[in-house]
This record gives C-alpha cells, structure tokens and sequence, in this order.
C-alpha cells in the first residue's frame, strides 16, 4: 500500500468510513485526531478526486466534518433555486465568469451556470437584499462546488460565511482590519521591507485585499490554494493573514532588489511569488507564529470573527 493509500485510509477511519466502525469513538476525539492529522500530513494527492463513497472528494467530506455540515435539505436549496436571478445576479454573473477561469480541471468540473445559481440561491436565503453578495464569494464559494454535490456545497458555505468569516463579508470589515494586522506584523518581521513598502506608500489594501479577502483562494495554482485552506478550515480563518505574510516574507530579498518602480503589485501576490502550500505553512508555523506577541496573535485570531474555536 502506497502512501497515498496509507493515508487516505487514517482519513476513512477518522471519518468513520472504511470499515464501517467508529474508530475512535468519541466524536470530538476523532475531530481532533482530524485537524492534526491535516496539519502535519495533509491530505492524500487524490483527496479531490470526485466520487468518496458516493458523497463527492474525500476533501469535500473532511470540509464537511471540520465544518459540521450533518443533514443536507436538498428541498429547501431547490426551493431557492427555483426564484431565479437575485437581485445580485448581474454582479454574480461577471464576477463567476471570471472565477478560475483558467484552470481547466476546476472549468471541466463546474460549469459557471452551477456557481451562479448557488450564489443566487445564497443571496435569496440572505433576504434577497441587493448589495448581499460580495466578490470575494464566487472565488469562496467555487472550491465547495469543486469539492462536493451542489446542495451539500451550498450549505457548507453557508455555515462557511457565517461561522467562519463573518467580518469578511460584511462590508469588508474584517478584511481591512486583516490587512492592517498583515502590516503591523510585517513591521515587527521585517522592518526593511515594510520600510520599502512605506517609501512608496504601498499599503495591504493596495496590493494584499485579493488575498485576504478570499483567505488566499485567489493564489495560483488552485490545488496549493486548496492546501492550505484545509488548515484555515481546521485551525481557523485568521491564518489567511499569516499566510498572506508568509510568501511576503519568502519573497523578500528578491522584493528588495527591485530598484527606481513600485517593489510589488497585486498581481505578484496572486501568483503567490512561485512557493508552494508546503513552504509557506512550514514558514508561517516555524519562523512567523513564534515571532507574533500574545497579544498582537489574538488581534489577528480574532479579526474575522469566527466562532466556535
């Protein structure tokens, strides 16, 4: 049995699949066992795979137990389904057609029609309020629709938005105050590069936003971006900040070298300066977390506003 089959079977067992037996009994013991088992090993290379015992990837289901998505209503997401185009949907509609546009296995999987109409159905069950859809929640909401059946994807990013990020999609609070934290924190662990940075009064918002708002989903390429989501999923949303600073941080001599125009744009942030999921949360768990103060960690756990931690 190759590695890859190895651990694949750890997360059946874990998910009380496999052997049909609750391995570990109790519930929170195995959830425990779960997060750990993600943050040092991650998961299998076929976790996305479509078809986990018929219930969509094995990654879809470890979202679901770190989420606590149980019974799906599949009646009620039709019933959403069938108002048709929210008062958001020309919103939605540009901003999907963009969404991992390039990346065909996720183009191949989800049609665009899908992801329009679960965030239509989102917006409907918000009230139909219009200004309710945000655009970092099409890059949010995609790798659900990727990971597991559509009425399973739409709840879980339902329990996603409201529990996890609840600051990030209102107004954008929690964001503006992540890139601030993005900022204080590079000041403390890199004062040359944030230095540079103020030389040119290049703040987080201008070239971070992207990334923190949509906890690094915007980051090429997809499955990395997926990775390290799996440990925001597991250990909380804040760490999209940390991880924002991590490739900063890695990518720091070679920002410093630019010389005479602006040391780094957006786009440079979303093609993540070329380190991968591995490096930047070997980075962020061994040379940024021992570094942040109490008190300033906590400012950063807490600026989303997740629940439940």
């Amino acid at each position: 049995m190759g590695r890859d089959e190895k651990l694949k079977f750890k997360y059946e067992g874990l998910l009380g699949r496999g052997n049909g037996k609750n391995v570990d009994g109790e519930a929170n013991a195995r959830l425990e066992k779960l997060k750990e088992l993600i943050l040092w090993e991650g998961l299998p290379d076929s976790a996305s795979d479509g078809g986990f015992c018929g219930r969509g990837s094995l990654r879809g289901t470890v979202w679901k137990a770190l989420l606590g998505v149980a019974d799906v209503n599949v009646d009620e997401y039709l019933q959403l389904v069938d108002k048709g185009a929210s008062n958001d949907y020309q919103k939605i509609f540009n901003d999907v057609y963009r969404t991992f546009s390039k990346h065909e296995e996720y183009t191949s999987r989800v049609p665009r029609e899908m992801l329009v109409r679960l965030l239509n159905a989102f917006v409907h069950h918000r009230g139909n309020t219009k200004g309710t859809y945000v655009q970092s929640m099409s890059v949010l909401a995609a790798p659900f629709l990727f990971l597991m059946p559509e009425p399973e994807a739409f709840l879980s990013f339902q329990i996603f938005l409201r529990e996890r990020i609840p600051e990030y999609v209102y107004k954008y609070v929690g964001v503006h105050r992540g890139c601030d934290l993005l900022e204080r924190c590079l000041q403390l662990l890199d004062p040359s590069l944030y230095k540079r940075f103020l030389e040119f009064k290049l703040t987080p918002q201008m070239y971070a936003f992207p990334n923190i708002s949509s906890l690094g989903m915007c980051v090429s390429p997809l499955n990395d971006s997926i990775q390290l989501l799996d440990v925001q999923l597991a250990y909380g949303s804040h760490l999209g900040v940390l991880f924002s600073l991590g490739r900063l941080l890695l990518a720091s001599e070679k920002i410093m070298q630019v010389r005479g125009k602006l040391p780094i744009t957006t786009r440079e942030m979303e093609n993540g300066f070329g380190f991968s999921a591995a490096q930047v949360l070997s980075y962020t768990l061994t040379r940024i977390i021992p570094e942040i103060d109490d008190d300033l960690y906590k400012q950063v756990e807490q600026h989303t506003g997740e629940k439940g931690l």
